[in-house]
Order: C-alpha cells, then structure tokens, then sequence
C-alpha cells in the first residue's frame, strides 16, 4: 500500500511537471498597444485555438491553428474599441496560458518633424507644433551636438541650416516640454 501511494505520488508530481513545462511553452504578450502576440515555443500536440475575449466575457476572435513546428502569430486589434480583453490558448489537454491586456489607441504625436539634404552643406527642417507651445531643435554631428536653440513659434519651423564639414551622421533632435522627443535624419 506504501509503494502504491510513493507510486501515486510521484506520478502527480511527474503529470504536474510536464503540465508546467507545457505551460511555458506558450507566450501572450503585448507587443504594441493594439497587438497581441502568441508565441508557441515548442511542437504544438495536434491544434490549438486562440481565443481573444472582451471584458463582458464575449467571443472577439476565434484562432484554430494546425501546425507540426514552434510559431508566433500576432493579432491586430486596431479595429476594437478601447478596453480589457483576455487572450486564451487551448489545445486538447485544455487551457495552457490566459493573459488579460488593454487595448488602446496610440496618441498621434503633437509634433511632426522631417528633414532633408538640400545642398552639400544644407539641411531643410520642418516642423509643425499642434500643440502651438515651444519646441527645442538640437543637431547633432555623431554624437557631438553642434547647434541647439528653443523655437516658439506656433505655426511650426520651416529653416534652413548651413553646417560647415558637415560628419556623415548629422541627425536633429526635436523636443518639447511635454515630453514629446524624436530624432530626424535626412536620408
């Protein structure tokens, strides 16, 4: 009777083990704010479905995948409204990975920037500041700024910079206050 329980319970451990290692074998993550990404690690034991429901427990989308090797599918729920939603994996073993998100739209930046090689030593920035407040412009030769100097005018920036020898990496900064920072470079 004791080898049969040690039996029993070694074979619990055994099943919870493999069913842990299963679990690991399937990723949910967030890979941008609307995306959702599912990555299987391992050979996939006959089909999976992905499921993807919203916060009143309402079928979205409904994935059945068949393949014989390791995947990654990505989901685009730019279409969804703002909100929670959960993501289920299943194969026939039942449910390997919940994951639950939120899905919201990215802010459009405030500010948009761009610039362009017009002359061997010239450089055309243009920026347009939505928000009307002060904008900073930073260029930048490699990693050595050369020039930087604050911008308030709300209509944006349209300026043409004359670099003397200009490096082949010049690059411009353009931040704001508010946190906004990208960098530009002429192609």
């Amino acid at each position: 009777m004791k080898k049969l329980l040690t039996l029993l319970f070694v074979a619990g451990i055994a099943a919870g083990a493999f069913a842990k290692g299963s679990d690991r074998s399937v990723e949910i993550r967030q890979s941008e704010p609307t995306k959702v990404t599912v990555a299987v690690n391992e050979a996939p034991q006959g089909t999976m479905i992905v499921k993807i429901m919203d916060k009143d427990n309402r079928l979205v989308l409904r994935d059945r995948i068949v393949k014989e090797e390791a995947f990654a599918k990505r989901y685009d729920l730019t279409a969804l409204p703002k909100g929670t939603y959960s993501v289920e994996v299943l194969d026939q073993s039942g449910v390997l990975r919940t994951a639950s998100f939120e899905n919201f739209v990215a802010e459009t930046p405030s500010v948009y920037s761009r610039v362009s090689k017009v002359g061997a030593n010239q450089y055309r920035l243009l920026v347009s500041n939505l928000d009307a407040k002060e904008i900073t412009v930073s260029i930048f030769d490699g990693d050595h700024m050369i020039h930087t100097e604050k911008v308030s005018n709300p209509q944006g920036l349209h300026k043409i910079y004359n670099i003397k020898e200009p490096g082949a990496n010049i690059s411009f900064k353009v931040s704001t206050a508010e946190g906004f920072d990208r960098f530009v470079t002429a192609l």
